[in-house]
């Protein structure tokens, strides 16, 4: 995630961050990543762990047992076991990289930016913290009114306006800076069965969009794809799933005023002029 420029909710400012996971008491190497070639190893560049024979052989148990986890879009899986997550800062649009391991009781899965004010937040499934100096330090976890189930997805429209989508549950919003939240009733019925679906905002944050597959649809004899898009900050929606035939969709990107939706295997799909 990426830092704007004053007055715009697009144009990079330079300060960008991003999350890692890693092995706890491991020796952080790395090596300058410079473009004039070469370079000496440095302590504040790319990480690469030094894992032992039996972290190795335990990896590959892990994979035979259960097989690699599932990608989520612009979201680090959950640390495993022994691991700590790691918060990276770059202040020259990731040029250069400085990071330092967040505290036991912070252990995100995903980070958003405020693209109007200062605000960094940090979340997992059962966690909401934000930051007002770029992440050298953290409030606790929130408490506020309506935050509850497991949270899957933060999405920022501005200082007071946020939305939180859930695991299996109807996505919440705030209009007082996380103070409070409330369910957004409008796209209950998407939920109803316990869908886990994910959001995309546009670029001038005025349009929301959820999208994504039931996945037990197919049990019931129903189509599961859904997209659906409000204009008004989640309280009408309009279904825009259309003629789409995928049952496995997957990221869904803004550029511009279109709307693209990508496809597990299936293509690309877009929808021009989303924005309107």
């Amino acid at each position: 995630v990426y830092v704007r420029q004053p007055g715009s909710r697009t144009e990079p400012a330079g300060a960008c961050f991003a999350l890692f996971s890693a092995p706890a008491g491991q020796v952080l190497r790395g090596r300058s990543r410079s473009s004039a070639g070469g370079g000496a190893s440095s302590p504040d560049r790319d990480y690469s762990p030094e894992l032992d024979d039996e972290q190795e052989e335990a990896g590959e148990d892990e994979e035979a047992a259960g097989g690699p986890q599932l990608y989520s879009p612009g979201l680090l899986p959950p640390p495993r076991a022994g691991s700590v997550v790691h918060l990276m800062t770059s202040s020259d649009f990731g040029g250069s990289w400085s990071w330092a391991p967040l505290q036991p009781s912070l252990q995100p899965t995903g980070l958003e930016v405020d693209p109007t004010g200062n605000g960094l937040y940090a979340f997992n499934a059962d966690c909401l913290s934000v930051s007002s100096d770029q992440g050298r330090s953290w409030s606790p976890c929130s408490q506020a009114a309506g935050l509850t189930g497991r949270l899957h997805q933060l999405l920022v429209v501005n200082t007071r306006v946020m939305f939180l989508t859930r695991v299996g549950a109807v996505p919440l919003r705030t209009t007082d800076g996380g103070q409070s939240w409330h369910e957004l009733g409008g796209c209950a019925h998407l939920f109803k069965h316990g869908a886990t679906l994910d959001g995309s905002l546009s670029w001038s944050g005025r349009t929301l969009v959820l999208h994504g597959a039931d996945l037990g649809a197919i049990g019931r004899g129903e189509y599961g794809t859904a997209v659906w898009r409000s204009t008004n900050d989640g309280d009408d929606w309009t279904d825009e799933t259309g003629d789409l035939v995928t049952i496995s969709p997957g990221p869904g990107v803004w550029y511009e005023d279109d709307f693209y939706l990508v496809t597990r295997g299936e293509g690309v799909t877009v929808k021009r002029q989303f924005e309107r």
